[in-house]
């Protein structure tokens, strides 16, 4: 072998080595790149906030607030506000009025000024608690002995086997406790330092979750059974411990009531027992696999919340693949044009409404039907399907268009396409998780469940809590039927 052969044979000696080389750091490259779009992903789902997926807005307060533009920011005057209707204080009616002072101008400045006395007067109230907020009856029970030394008192039914406390200061403390926020520690101080009646936690608990809640009961019962008949429900649920365990909230919601329920489980089993399987009006709910199931085993006709829908949709605009970030921006855009048509419904013939939402729904499947390759476009494009399943009662496989759960509020009368609703009303509950930190057994959850059904239910019908929860303890000491929630 010459010199020239021995150098062809050094260089492909090279080439080979070089080519095994890149061999190597090609797969590297391609281990690391998937590597970095499965970290990409993660990373995405790590900074979910409230307007990328359905995390309460209280869990954004970890993140960084957004950049101001410079200059000093406008602030509003205090106080009302320019276009804004003024809104006094009404006085209290003059049947509230315990004392009254009039006051007239002398008569030597009257004589002298040439005033003349009119039949008009100028309102000024003042309102104060009495130096003893309590009214306190002492029962005097004389005791008589028999020759045998056996005691005898006087038979008075009415005041024994009942609580100190009267209708009213139960009511209030019921108020206190689930409307205010109380805890029973905050109760005890409140009693012991503002009405100087000393009673203990143990006490106060013992009444919420007995008295108070029994007087409760037959209204609850009423809405709960009230449910399965109404023309349209919303459905929602958050977390809740009891004795440490999760447990869970389910609020029903319908337009002249609200039934809180709590569950140990979040399965369609929960759904079932409240709202039934004979259930034929309109459910709105979140896309949620018990929600899902409850919907498609009893044929109910869904409302799919698109709130929870364009949080998604808003994810997947943060996704490290470029396909899907140009797919869910389209989402988007289409979502955006469907609701501003739907806003100005007011202002279409109903031929033109009709056309217009047709028209947008059709260009929104369109798209959301050609999903990109990545797992969470399919998912969501999933929701919008065409499926087949059996039928009971044919041989032949039947198709169910999935689309329709989301696009109902179109065109039925009154239905929201959102489930903003029951968030707004389960938001109560939220506030007394975040006290009282749960509850310690079956009697707190009862309470918990027939204080917030009433809370919300007289809020919808615009009636007084105060005075219903009053009304319903005085039923129950006089052993009464109770004032009912439902509407007859």
């Amino acid at each position: 072998m010459d010199a020239k052969d021995e150098l062809i044979a050094e260089l492909r000696a090279l080439v080979e080595q070089q080519a095994q080389q890149i061999e190597r750091l090609t797969q590297q490259v391609e281990r690391l790149t998937q590597r970095v779009a499965v970290l990409e992903l993660e990373l995405a789902k790590a900074r979910k906030d409230s307007t990328t997926s359905s995390k309460p807005p209280s869990s954004d307060i970890t993140k960084a607030k957004p950049l101001r533009p410079p200059g000093r920011p406008k602030r509003a005057k205090r106080g009302g506000q320019p276009g804004h209707p003024r809104n006094l204080r009404v006085p209290l009616p003059p049947e509230r009025i315990d004392e009254q002072i009039d006051y007239e101008i002398i008569d030597a400045d009257v004589q002298r000024l040439g005033l003349t006395p009119t039949d008009e007067l100028e309102i000024i109230q003042h309102i104060e608690l009495p130096e003893s907020p309590v009214y306190v009856t002492e029962h005097r029970l004389r005791i008589y002995r028999s020759r045998e030394g056996d005691v005898y008192l006087p038979d008075v039914p009415d005041i024994h086997n009942r609580p100190i406390f009267g209708p009213r200061l139960l009511a209030t403390i019921g108020w206190m406790k689930s409307v205010a926020h109380c805890s029973y520690t905050t109760l005890e101080t409140y009693l012991d330092d503002v009405l100087q009646v000393p009673v203990s936690r143990g006490y106060l608990a013992k009444l919420c979750t007995g008295l108070i809640s029994d007087s409760l009961d037959d209204s609850y019962q009423a809405l709960k059974d009230a449910i399965p008949r109404q023309p349209q429900l919303g459905s929602d649920e958050t977390s809740f411990k009891n004795n440490g365990k999760k447990n869970w909230i389910w609020c029903i919601a319908a337009t002249t009531f609200t039934v809180f329920h709590i569950a140990a489980t979040r399965s369609r089993q929960v759904l079932e027992e409240l709202v039934g399987e004979e259930f034929s009006g309109y459910l709105n709910f979140d896309y949620f696999s018990a929600n899902c199931s409850f919907a498609w085993n009893y044929s109910v006709k869904a409302q799919y919340c698109w709130a929870h829908l364009i949080r998604d949709i808003r994810f997947l605009i943060k996704h490290p693949d470029p396909p899907t970030q140009a797919w869910a921006e389209q989402l988007e855009d289409r979502s955006r044009r469907l609701f501003s048509a739907w806003h100005r419904r007011a202002k279409m013939s109903p031929e033109g409404f009709h056309r217009s939402m047709m028209t947008h729904r059709d260009r929104f499947l369109e798209w959301v039907r050609q999903p990109p390759s990545t797992n969470g476009a399919a998912n969501l494009a999933a929701r919008f399907a065409i499926v087949e399943y059996p039928a009971p009662d044919s041989a032949e496989l039947q198709t169910y268009d999935l689309s329709q759960d989301y696009f109902r509020f179109m065109f039925a009368e009154g239905l929201e396409p959102t489930n903003n609703h029951n968030e707004q009303q389960i938001r109560q509950c939220v506030i007394d998780r975040l006290i009282t930190q749960g509850t310690r057994g079956e009697a707190g959850q009862r309470y918990h469940e027939r204080m917030w059904t009433a809370i919300a239910t007289c809020r919808k019908q615009q009636r007084n809590f105060f005075q219903f929860l009053q009304s319903s303890i005085e039923a129950k000491l006089k052993q009464l039927p109770a004032p009912t929630l439902a509407c007859t």
